[in-house]
């Protein structure tokens, strides 16, 4: 499947001056799959050091942390002289040795520019929770999510109709009728089978028959994320880090969907869970959008610490805990609450994958879903799960911040009303 993030390692491969590369994602988001895919497309060698698979290998850093020793002990493990233009030299799971971490500073440093790249599902968790010192500035960060909906698209062999989606987006010009209907279908089917690598081939191998997707692919991916959370943490606070991952579906099924601690557990309160939280974010299997009390530049400093949502890594996740049936999203005239919820749960983790930190507002009455900071620009977006294009909440924000650019997100086709740039549901990830 082709990732949009090969486009990054491609460019940093291309860099004169080169940092070691990490690229961090939750569990099972094809973080290996890709990077292997990267060395043997452009790379004439390529070592593949697992820390889990080969725990012996950590020996290689107990010694010092010098870069030449390091590579001249690869070499004689790996019995091949290590190339530095044309060799690749990965580190997986490179949050079970630490040392290897801090061994990336020194590589950073040294004369000699390997190709060095290192993967993490739970790095940011390690590194907090340890009191490890990360090489900050010696090391070019990246961050893999579950596949976007046009990687989605380009794996199941729809890649032919994206230019037009652009297109059409730029413009704000509506699509042909037919090709909004078929993306809409295609659309409502990734709610279902989400971005998970792992689901969407399983999705191919059904022949493309939401019907007959096996949703124990889903249920695998979810109780790995459960059995990891006993990892870097205290007994007591698993118990703590699960019931909070357990209650997302129920913080997203009210109106306002702000979490509240109660429904985690009775009379809870933010002290007693708020490391518990923090194990979600830094372990990316929940997306945080943050309250704000003014949209203006920077939004981070008009954070509320008192209101915050939290969503799923992954909408066909949510779908799957919730035991949602297909048709129940395919059907436009059931009124079900949960659907906005949902929609909700997508359009974050499009966005969060587009590299923003996500925020909403509120005043009195008045909530916009998404607030984003593109350059110099604050953006309010509301989202609609159907076509319903009642946006009060929008235009009293409107009306007290006068954006240069406003979104409503719902199943309407491109266009542009009073001054509102409609997107549809299938385009959020050219936002």
């Amino acid at each position: 499947m082709l990732r949009n993030k090969k486009a990054n390692l491609i460019a940093w491969k291309d860099k004169e001056k080169r940092l070691p590369l990490i690229l961090l994602g939750a569990r099972q988001v094809g973080k290996t799959y890709l990077l292997k895919e990267f060395a043997s497309e452009f790379y004439k060698d390529f070592i593949y050091i697992n820390f889990e698979l080969e725990p012996q290998m950590r020996s290689l850093f107990e010694k010092d942390l010098k870069p030449e020793r390091i590579i001249s002990e690869i070499e004689l493990i790996y019995m091949k002289k290590i190339d530095m233009n044309h060799t690749l030299i990965f580190f997986d799971e490179i949050q079970l040795e630490m040392k290897a971490v801090t061994a990336l500073k020194y590589f950073a440093e040294a004369s000699m520019q390997y190709h060095i790249v290192g993967a993490g599902s739970l790095l940011g968790v390690a590194l907090n929770r340890e009191n490890y010192s990360f090489p900050v500035g010696k090391v070019e960060m990246h961050y893999l999510y579950p596949l976007t909906f046009d990687e989605f698209l380009r794996g199941i062999g729809f890649e032919i109709i994206l230019p037009r989606i652009e297109e059409a987006f730029h413009k704000s010009e509506a699509l042909p009728s037919a090709m909004h209907d078929q993306l809409i279908e295609k659309y409502t089917q990734y709610l279902y089978i989400g971005g998970m690598p792992s689901a969407i081939n399983e999705f191919i191998r059904c022949g493309l028959n939401v019907i007959d997707f096996d949703r124990s692919v889903h249920e695998n991916i979810i109780n790995a994320y459960i059995a990891d959370m006993s990892k870097y943490t205290t007994k007591a606070e698993v118990m703590k880090v699960q019931a909070i991952y357990r209650s997302i579906p129920d913080q997203l099924a009210g109106d306002q969907r702000k979490f509240k601690y109660n429904l985690v557990e009775k009379g809870a309160k933010a002290l007693t869970f708020g490391s518990s939280i923090e194990w979600l974010l830094l372990s990316q299997v929940s997306i945080e959008c943050a309250l704000i009390n003014r949209g203006e530049i920077p939004l981070s400093v008009y954070k509320d610490p008192k209101g915050f949502k939290l969503y799923f890594s992954d909408v066909g996740l949510l779908m799957a805990i919730t035991r949602i049936p297909y048709m129940t999203m395919v059907r436009e005239h059931e009124h079900n609450l949960f659907k906005g919820a949902v929609t909700e749960n997508y359009v974050a983790q499009q966005l969060k994958a587009r590299g923003y930190d996500l925020y909403y507002w509120k005043h009195n009455c008045n909530e916009v879903d998404f607030i984003l900071q593109k350059d110099e620009q604050i953006i309010p977006i509301e989202v609609k799960a159907s076509t319903n294009k009642r946006s009060r909440s929008l235009m009293a924000y409107i009306g007290q911040y006068q954006p240069r650019q406003s979104i409503r997100i719902s199943k309407k086709n491109f266009g542009c009303v009073e001054g509102i740039k409609s997107v549809p549901l299938y385009a959020v990830y050219l936002i």
